[in-house]
């Protein structure tokens, strides 16, 4: 490669400016080489460049710098500096990066770095195809599948970022390509109608939102319903009357409508009462006046969660409908958010669990058949990560999975436009971050708490980037990287509607029918 430059001023282990020939300026994220004390070609990423005239500095007037602007072309160009700040990111040996131990050498050369050398760093054919470097458009960059799936990761973008697309083309590559198993989880329903790169829905698995409520713990089950964890007496009763009825092997709508009538049971008895304890035990309990007001509220949630869910109940269970190899689409769309978080947080208990199971031999059969997804490895994405993974039971077994989920092979991601009200502790467990557009300062700073390779001077990099663009860090890629994803050539739900379009269109519907 030609020289565009020469290193200028003080130089260290981690960084070095370099004067650039103005002819020669190099791009946003754009990769040099230069010398280092011992005789090593290091590599560094431009973070910076400052372009400015000798001339035209600090001009005494408005008049002054106009008789400059009017000087000769060339002598103006002749004055011209331009000043570059590349931060070290190693040596690079064979497509891996060691780490730079000296300074690099005063007055050493710059040039761009090769791309044979890019290509060793960024290109894998056993990895998935996220898109190509902004800086060079020739260089593809792909992912390393496990440590994107064992070490979970993060995309985070503001609303209309890219966010989907991104998430379009990793699930493509690791069904279509690898044959792995997907679960993603949908809140709003947007993924539906998704169709795979080459045009076809098979390998698409769509569960619609439905749970088995006899199937949940009994603290899941009051929040289901929507009891405060600051209800206790209310919760209490509740419990008693879930595994009392549970014994009598209900399930779905016919279970819940058989809660209703214990409730009815307790409130109009005056005396005592049996119920079954959570170790199968038959008691026997008083209900005092004290209890009827909890027990009227009681009945009540659970009424009211008849009414608004009940076609939502069913007796298939969610767990035997993931099918290994698929994309497995969860659509939330008919829950609120808490009946959401109790969902999820029933699916990730028995995954982490069923894969806890399948891979140390024990209940492999049971698990096989209840849960036939645990059998391989699984990635769970959650679109609107920021719904789950703040608070609740959800988040206990998100940050379970954070801590041993690569030890059993279950991997997450997760999807936001609202890092700030994702739990710090789950998104700094998300160790490779594709990061689109953020311009919001607290949450870029949020970021960069909850991530060690997010520095200071990536900041100004993720507020400048454009649609499609993004900073993606971590052991899924071997150095930081500038990256334009590539458009997903599928189908997928989630797109903004064309406003003005349909505005049009209904205008020039309109103006037909007058002229009939």
């Amino acid at each position: 490669m030609d020289v565009i430059g020469f290193v200028l001023g003080e130089s260290s282990i981690s960084e070095f400016s370099f004067a650039v020939d103005p002819s020669n300026v190099p791009k946003f994220g754009e990769y040099v080489v230069a010398e280092n004390r011992d005789g090593k070609e290091v590599l560094g990423i431009v973070r910076n460049v400052i372009n400015f005239n000798r001339l035209l500095e600090n001009p005494l007037s408005f008049e002054y710098a106009l008789k400059n602007v009017k000087m000769s072309k060339k002598i103006l160009e002749k004055n011209e500096v331009v000043v570059a700040n590349a931060k070290i990111i190693g040596i690079a040996e064979n497509g891996e990066i060691i780490p730079n131990r000296v300074p690099v050498k005063p007055n050493s050369a710059v040039r761009l770095a090769g791309n044979e050398i890019l290509q060793k760093i960024f290109e894998n054919s056993a990895g998935i195809e996220l898109g190509n470097l902004i800086a060079r458009r020739d260089i593809k960059v792909t992912l390393d599948l496990n440590q994107l799936v064992l070490r979970h990761f993060a995309i985070l973008s503001v609303t209309g970022g890219g966010k989907s697309n991104a998430v379009c083309v990793i699930a493509d590559e690791i069904v279509r390509k690898f044959k792995g198993t997907v679960i993603l989880i949908d809140p709003h329903g947007e993924y539906a109608g998704f169709v795979f790169e080459d045009g076809r829905e098979t390998g698409k698995n769509v569960i619609p939102a439905g749970i088995r409520p006899e199937r949940l713990e009994p603290w899941e089950f009051c929040s289901l319903v929507g009891i405060d964890r600051d209800s206790s007496v209310q919760r209490m009763h509740l419990e008693r009357i879930f595994t009392t009825v549970k014994r009598e092997n209900l399930s779905g709508a016919e279970f819940m409508r058989r809660v209703l009538e214990v409730a009815e049971d307790w409130i109009n008895s005056r005396w005592e009462v049996e119920y079954v304890d959570s170790t199968g035990t038959l008691r026997r309990t008083r209900i005092s006046r004290d209890d009827l007001n909890p027990l009227y509220r009681v009945k009540e949630y659970v009424a009211t969660f008849m009414r608004r869910y009940e076609e939502l109940l069913t007796q298939r269970d969610m767990l035997a409908n993931l099918r290994e190899g698929y994309l497995n689409i969860i659509n939330l769309s008919g829950f609120d958010e808490e009946q959401m978080r109790v969902v999820v947080a029933y699916l990730l208990r028995n995954l982490l669990i069923g894969r806890i199971s399948h891979v140390r031999n024990r209940n492999r059969e049971y698990w096989e058949r209840a849960c036939p997804a645990v059998r391989r490895p699984l990635l769970v994405i959650f679109e609107e990560a920021h719904i789950f993974a703040n608070k609740g039971d959800v988040s206990l077994w998100m940050g379970r999975i954070a801590r041993e989920g690569r030890k059993f092979g279950i991997g997450f991601g997760i999807v936001s436009q609202r890092p700030k009200r994702i739990s710090e502790d789950i998104l700094s467990q998300c160790n490779t971050k594709i990061v689109l557009r953020i311009v919001e300062p607290n949450d870029q700073r949020y970021v960069q708490q909850a991530s060690e390779q997010i520095s200071e001077d990536l900041l100004s990099d993720i507020a400048s980037l454009g649609i499609g663009e993004a900073v993606v860090v971590g052991p899924a890629v071997k150095i930081p990287a500038a990256v334009k994803i590539r458009r997903f050539r599928g189908h997928y739900g989630g797109r903004d509607i064309d406003v003005l379009s349909e505005w049009r269109s209904e205008a020039q519907k309109g103006s037909l029918e007058d002229l009939l």
